[in-house]
């Protein structure tokens, strides 16, 4: 049986699996948060065995592949045709999933779902966001209320202005659905020629800039710098990053990237410019293979003596995977978005889109962190790994090479370990993780292949930031 991978150096989130029975006409849905008792957002398929999806009026929705999901605000009621049906729930990476076949002729019409955690990541002191969303501030709102994470970006310019700019002075509005209140990022940039994409975010003004293909992304990169935008790259194979980066004008590179979508993987290597690269290798085109090659470009630049933060974007719009499927967890409890993006250029963060990976050493020294060594020293780092599905590979990576790769007990969703790095050289030091989604069967992912040959079944990526020793 083929199985989906997920990449990443802290948590996943959790799958659950029931099945229940329901009423046709209008089902009227609530979706409760186990802890709180109260609804809470949440993002929701209904389809009959046909695969005809039913979504609530007006709602925010996702189509992924014949798939429609919408944005629930945690009560809603929608028009069904079919008796018997299927019930998906999701709420971001935290809290467990829920898929329920339903029959409603057997029901009332009225279903309550209960979302449990696996994991609070705020009583951790993590907030969560990502870096490239294409949908307008409305629907990034509605979409990141239902998916739990902190913070929206919205790509207002890419290429060319996409969305109109709303009124108001600030660049940052305060968004409702049902009970989240989201701050979104409204005047975002990509830039996507052939230098790479490149990402501005929190830009403080619409950017003035007219689409030209020939323009290097440095004069964009160097304009946001100016004005403290977030500068992230797509990846470390961009063509353009590592100038940019010894330039000072990058903050961020994505390893957990949009090439990973919810249930499915892009192989890059079917069209990347390393391809062409003399010395650089061919990576396989599989679900390993692109997390090796997002990992091994990105530690390159590293190992050219570059503090880059890892980042994580899941092109929600232009591509059809979930907003925040590709997330980053920053350590910070502070609400003020301003303060959030300043601790993710310091590398306070990881990236996921499955496990949870926590990583620290034995001093208390966090991803960002930089220690000063004269002569040499033993550094002694602790790893734990938490995720809703089981666990793959952990592993301990010094200046781009595996130097310690735990043993993981078959089917455990938990790990701790430790390891001591001797430093003798400026070095940097991370973690890594996979696991094993175990949410559907080989039918049901058969659904998610695409038409487009580039697409195939995939696992899940994610990555953790470094500690820094010089």
């Amino acid at each position: 049986m083929k199985r989906h991978f997920q990449l990443v150096l802290f948590l996943n989130g959790i799958l659950l699996f029931e099945s229940i029975i329901i009423s046709a006409a209008n089902l009227k849905l609530k979706i409760i948060d186990s802890e709180t008792g109260k609804p809470i957002p949440a993002r929701v398929l209904i389809k009959n065995i046909d695969g005809e999806s039913f979504v609530l009026k007006n709602s925010v929705n996702l189509q992924i592949g014949k798939e429609i999901w919408f944005m629930s605000p945690g009560i809603s009621e929608v028009n069904v045709t079919s008796d018997k049906i299927i019930l998906r729930v999701e709420r971001g990476k935290e809290y467990m999933r829920v898929k329920k076949n339903i029959d409603l002729k057997k029901n009332s019409g009225k279903i309550e779902v209960v979302l449990k955690r696996w994991i609070h990541m705020k009583k951790r002191g993590y907030l969560s966001s990502e870096n490239h969303l294409h949908r307008d501030a409305e629907d990034v709102a509605a979409m990141c209320a239902a998916e739990d994470l902190d913070f929206g970006t919205s790509l207002q310019w890419w290429n060319y202005p996409r969305f109109g700019v709303p009124e108001g002075e600030s660049n940052i509005l305060e968004i409702s659905c049902g009970s989240s209140t989201t701050p979104v990022t409204i005047f975002d940039v990509e830039v996507e020629e052939s230098w790479g994409a490149l990402y501005l975010i929190n830009m403080p003004n619409p950017f003035p800039f007219l689409n030209d293909k020939k323009m290097p992304n440095l004069i964009a990169a160097e304009y946001g710098k100016k004005r403290n935008s977030l500068n992230c790259y797509q990846s470390g194979w961009s063509r353009e990053v590592l100038i940019d980066a010894l330039l000072g004008y990058v903050d961020v590179v994505n390893v957990c990237n949009n090439n990973f979508h919810m249930h499915r993987y892009q192989p890059r290597s079917l069209y990347s410019n390393l391809l062409e690269v003399e010395a650089l290798p061919v990576y396989k085109n599989t679900p390993e293979g692109m997390m090796q090659m997002d990992t091994d470009t990105y530690y390159r630049l590293l190992n050219c003596g570059l503090k880059l933060a890892t980042g994580a974007g899941s092109a929600t719009g232009a591509k059809e995977t979930p907003v925040g499927f590709n997330r980053t967890y920053v350590r910070s409890s502070s609400k003020d978005i301003n303060k959030f993006f300043q601790a993710w250029r310091g590398g306070n963060n990881f990236v996921t889109n499955g496990p949870m990976l926590f990583l620290k050493t034995s001093d208390g020294l966090h991803p960002g962190d930089s220690l000063n060594i004269s002569g040499s020293k033993k550094v002694k780092v602790e790893v734990e790994v938490i995720s809703d599905s089981p666990l793959g590979s952990v592993e301990i990576v010094v200046n781009g090479k595996v130097v310690k790769s735990f043993p993981v007990e078959k089917g455990k969703k938990k790990f701790k370990g430790n390891y001591s790095v001797n430093i003798s050289n400026s070095s940097w030091i991370c973690a890594r993780c996979t696991d094993t989604d175990m949410l559907l069967n080989d039918k049901e992912m058969e659904e998610y292949r695409s038409p487009r040959v580039h697409l195939f079944q995939d696992p899940n990526s994610a990555y953790k930031s470094d500690l820094f020793l010089r």
